[in-house]
């Protein structure tokens, strides 16, 4: 069958389309240039010279495509010898083919001809502005960046990868982080082709799919809705294609998934190309997904006070209340338990009234029974955020956490664990469980967790 498709394609185009596809299947299989199409034909059915046309096989499709006389010879070779292949045809500009096999075994191949210059949109417009607020993360923006580095130096100490992924509780900087380092990225030249961002919500009532996604990105590389495939395994492989294209024409590309909360809304995104590279934010670990693992964690004191300061400073310039009084920003700091999202929250309270003093906040956090509710502006929440995260929780783990809100100081032992369930063994599946959701995180030595400080406020709260 790949012989008689081979023919029929280098054939059937004709003009300069089918003259140089007939010249890089004689390169493939190492004949002259005047060698016909049939010869070339034959010659590939050599085991030995069977992965050379595979990998020129793909060029050759491309070819006849960019050509409407070579797509039409390429959709009348498939649909004669490619079995039980189908073509369908939109405007006269798209044609999609079901089944078949065609040199790579590609099931549901689709080429898009773009007549009249139509422009892929710049996909760096999408990318969110940088958090003004943004500070501190040296060494997690540092291990990104080598994780994004286009060199890709592969060793034994640090092998290539194509995702990496950030994880940590909800509030603790994780999109933050992403964006800054993918500006960064880009201000460095690694992503001329540009950054392609999506929002997948995974921790709503109604996350983005998988699916869905892949559409919003095809519609962010250029193609028009009228030629997004019918089914998700077409979508993806014309999402494959169309980076492999932007990587070819303008540079390798940048995706960042934010908010993911499963392998599975990630896995159908990630490119074939390995000179993309995929950045993907989620509150759960995702080693399934083979990506460099950067964990965040609460800020350090520094940090803290330093985040204080500047969000203050963004929204005046000379509101120097940290500065003036450092041992009640520390205080706060603290308060906040040197999550990021509580700090930016802290912050917006003081500038929306200048003249309230740092240690004024502080006692008014100190006296609230609800160790919560101050950290709520309006707009943004620690509760809300948390929630999201624990009404994903099985019963026995969403029990585990409330009971572990209850547990005396700053962390517990294994055998404190089992007490608290009344169990003679601790539920290490359930504790693993919340550990890769960053609800609950590994002691100081194997065998101790602890309970980040907002967390146990609000574990405590749902009991």
């Amino acid at each position: 069958m790949e012989a008689a498709l081979l023919a029929a394609l280098t054939e059937g185009a004709g003009g300069d389309v089918g003259r140089r596809a007939v010249e890089k299947l004689a390169q493939a299989v190492g004949l002259g240039g005047g060698a016909s199409a049939r010869e070339i034909a034959e010659a590939a059915t050599d085991p030995a010279r069977r992965e050379a046309v595979r990998e020129w096989g793909g060029a050759v499709a491309e070819l006849l495509a960019a050509d409407p006389r070579g797509a039409g010879a390429l959709a009348r070779a498939m649909e004669r010898y490619a079995p039980g292949s189908g073509t369908s045809w939109y405007d006269g500009d798209h044609t999609d083919f079901r089944g078949g096999v065609f040199l790579r075994e590609v099931v549901g191949v689709q080429v898009v001809i773009q007549q009249g210059g139509v422009a892929v949109p710049e996909a760096m417009a999408g990318l969110p502005p940088r958090l003004g607020g943004f500070s501190g993360r040296e060494d997690e923006t540092a291990a990104l960046l080598r994780a994004l580095h286009p060199a890709g130096a592969r060793t034994s100490q640090s092998p290539a990868v194509l995702v990496a992924a950030v994880s940590g509780l909800g509030g603790i900087g994780k999109t933050a982080l992403a964006v800054e380092t993918a500006y960064l990225a880009c201000e460095r030249g690694w992503f001329p082709g540009g950054v392609l961002f999506i929002d997948l919500h995974g921790y709503d009532q109604e996350p983005v799919t998988a699916d869905r996604a892949l559409q919003a990105l095809l519609r962010a590389l250029g193609t028009q809705p009228e030629h997004i495939p019918a089914t998700a395994d077409e979508r993806a492989a014309l999402y494959r294609s169309a980076l492999a294209r932007r990587a070819r024409e303008c540079g390798a590309v940048l995706v960042l998934a934010d908010n993911a909360s499963s392998p599975d809304q990630v896995r159908p995104l990630l490119p074939g190309d390995a000179r993309h590279h995929v950045l993907v934010t989620s509150r759960d670990r995702l080693p399934q997904l083979g990506a460099r693992l950067v964990a965040l964690d609460q800020l350090s004191p520094e940090e803290a006070y330093e985040l204080l300061d500047l969000a203050l400073r963004i929204a005046d310039p000379h509101d120097a209340r940290v500065t003036d009084d450092p041992d009640a920003a520390e205080q706060l700091a603290g308060q906040c338990g040197h999550l990021p999202l509580a700090l930016q929250i802290a912050a917006a309270l003081l500038a929306e009234d200048p003249g309230k003093p740092v240690n004024e906040l502080v006692a008014e956090l100190a006296e609230s029974r609800d160790r919560l509710a101050p950290f709520d502006d309006g707009e943004r929440s620690v509760r809300a955020t948390f929630e999201l995260s624990y009404r994903r929780l099985p019963s026995d783990q969403a029990r585990l956490l409330r009971l572990l809100a209850l547990a005396p100081g700053p962390e517990v032992s294994d055998e404190v664990v089992a007490a608290l369930v009344g169990a003679e063994a601790p539920p290490v599946r359930d504790l693993k469980a919340l550990a890769r959701a960053h609800l609950v995180e590994r002691g100081s030595g194997r065998g101790w967790w602890r309970v980040h400080d907002l967390v146990r406020g609000f574990g405590a709260g749902v009991v």
